[in-house]
Formats: C-alpha cells, structure tokens, sequence
C-alpha cells in the first residue's frame, strides 16, 4: 500500500509537487560576487588551521577590516583583495 500523503483541499498532487519543488526566493548572487567568494574562502581554507578556524574569519566582525570579510569580498573586488592581504598576515 503507497504512502498517504495530505493535500490542501482543492489541490491536486502535481500543485502540491510544484509548490514543493519550486525554487526559491532568494535573491541570486552575481557571478563575479560568486568569484570573490570562491577565490576568499579558498584562501582563508589554506591559511587557516581547520575548517572552524577558516569559517568563523569569514563569517565573523573582523577588527582590522572592520566588516565580515566575507561581505567585504562580496561588495568589491578591492574588498577581496584586502581580504587576501589579512588571511595572508594571518597565514
């Protein structure tokens, strides 16, 4: 016997299936946003002793930057460029 499945009254399964499957909201990145943010955390993986240490640098406040390095290197390419220059003093 198939699974039973609950489906908001009036629709059908393949409604439920779009709904489900359709992509979502969120706001694409630019393909050269995308770049800046490839080219940075794959430094900050070098550099940095462990994946924890590589995550919380890019994703935390950093006091010489005086941002998230990882919305620096997303806004410019001169941001991701004095991203590279810290994880390398860092490194």
């Amino acid at each position: 016997m198939g699974a039973i499945t609950q489906l908001a009254v009036g629709a059908t399964s393949d409604e439920g299936d779009r709904r489900r499957f359709r992509g979502s909201a969120r706001t694409k990145l630019a393909p050269e946003v995308i770049a800046r943010q490839s080219r940075v955390a794959l430094l900050a993986f070098q550099c940095l002793p462990d994946r924890d240490a590589a995550l919380a640098f890019l994703n935390s406040v950093d006091e010489t930057l005086g941002e998230r390095p990882i919305d620096l290197a997303s806004a410019s390419e001169a941001g991701a460029v004095r991203v590279e220059a810290a994880l390398r003093a860092l490194g």
